[in-house]
């Protein structure tokens, strides 16, 4: 990648994080709007407050549709990188419970 690529790609992540809580309200409202009964949290680096500029912004989505759907209304939407989405079912979210803490978005 070329040092101009970088440094635009750097410029947008910054303008992501800046904003971070107006981007997950939007990522929030396009996940409800497709499933009013899914849940959705944060977790990772972002969430524990120790996030560098590098760092992804992970999100969970606790949905009973199938993941290529969840993805692809958020991709459709522009909701991508940095932004790492983990779509799951209800049963699976005690793994996620023991390994790391959750930031409900509500």
């Amino acid at each position: 990648m070329s040092e101009k690529l970088l440094v635009e790609e750097a410029r947008r992540r910054r303008a992501v994080f800046k904003d971070l809580w107006k981007h997950l309200e939007r990522l929030h409202r396009i996940v409800k709007d497709l499933d009013p009964e899914a849940q959705v949290y944060l977790f990772g680096s972002v969430e524990r407050g120790d996030n560098l500029l590098s760092s992804d912004i992970d999100v969970l989505i606790v949905s009973e549709l199938r993941p290529e759907i969840v993805l692809a209304r958020l991709w459709s939407e522009g909701v991508k990188e940095p932004f790492e989405i983990h779509v799951i079912r209800e049963e699976q979210l005690p793994f996620y419970n023991r390994k790391t803490r959750l930031k409900p978005l509500t």
